[in-house]
């Protein structure tokens, strides 16, 4: 039996896998993720979108029975000529539009009829971006030819750091509480380390890749002076934020992180 065009199952069959999976978009080149019914779901309800955060209006892609707070509704029937109506090429017909918006209204449900609930998780980290103060020259990517490897800082410099951290509550990285950040020069030392503030952008944000290569908002960001440090010293660096769902601060990373992540928040003074 083919399945109901009003479900969501029959959105993906019907729209989203045949119209927007398409190669080098919504095909796993970057989110949300049309190859399948589940990394599509999951990557649209209740799925924070950060190129929304410069607009107060959106927060996650799909809020189940809201439209009006629904990045994906809006990117399906704006008529703003910049932002772009999509898909992009082959805009929806107004009875699929329809179909969608039931949806949403209708709470969201999952293939089994299934209305989700306010997800509860940490804030998260999806990406780190790295400038020297004198000139702007990006310097994060360089990292002796292994992207995990720690960045390389030059001795006697300034470099501003900007971190991404994305919460679901929903709250913008600069209305987090505490924003603090560590460093310590021991992987693993950082319970005696002293705990600075961050510094918040609300306007003068940067935009700059994520893990995923898109370009999105960063709001937090710390100044290193590498003059403090030896050259030859890897310095790990720790963020520290909360959300209004949890009583404890969000450290990223943690000891229990992989490696690879701790050296990846990392720098070497050279």
């Amino acid at each position: 039996m083919p399945p109901d065009s009003n479900t969501f199952l029959g959105i993906h069959t019907y729209i989203l896998s045949p119209k927007c999976a398409q190669p080098a978009c919504h095909d796993g080149s970057f989110e949300p993720d049309y190859r399948t019914v589940q990394s599509a779901y999951n990557t649209l309800v209740y799925a924070p979108d950060v190129k929304a955060y410069t607009d107060t209006s959106f927060h996650f892609r799909v809020v189940p029975f809201d439209t009006t707070h629904s990045w994906l509704h809006c990117r399906l029937t704006t008529n703003d000529q910049v932002l772009g109506r999509m898909p992009l090429y082959s805009t929806l017909p107004a009875s699929q539009i329809k179909i969608i918006t039931n949806w949403i209204n209708n709470g969201a449900p999952d293939i089994f009829g299934n209305i989700p609930n306010v997800p509860n998780v940490q804030p998260s980290f999806y990406g780190l971006v790295a400038f020297l103060t004198s000139n702007g020259n990006r310097i994060d990517t360089a990292r002796g030819g292994f992207p995990l490897n720690p960045m390389r800082f030059p001795k006697n410099s300034t470099v501003d750091v900007w971190f991404g951290v994305l919460d679901d509550n929903p709250q913008y990285p600069f209305q987090l509480g505490d924003r603090k950040i560590k460093l310590s020069t021991n992987a693993y030392g950082f319970g005696s380390a002293t705990a600075q503030s961050l510094i918040t952008e609300t306007t003068n944000y940067k935009v700059a890749p994520a893990f995923n290569g898109a370009p999105v908002p960063y709001f937090l960001h710390y100044q290193v002076n590498t003059s403090q440090y030896k050259t030859g010293d890897v310095v790990y660096m720790r963020v520290y934020v909360k959300d209004n769902n949890h009583t404890s601060d969000t450290e990223i990373p943690t000891d229990t992180s992989p490696f690879y992540l701790q050296t990846y928040v990392s720098f070497v003074v050279q």
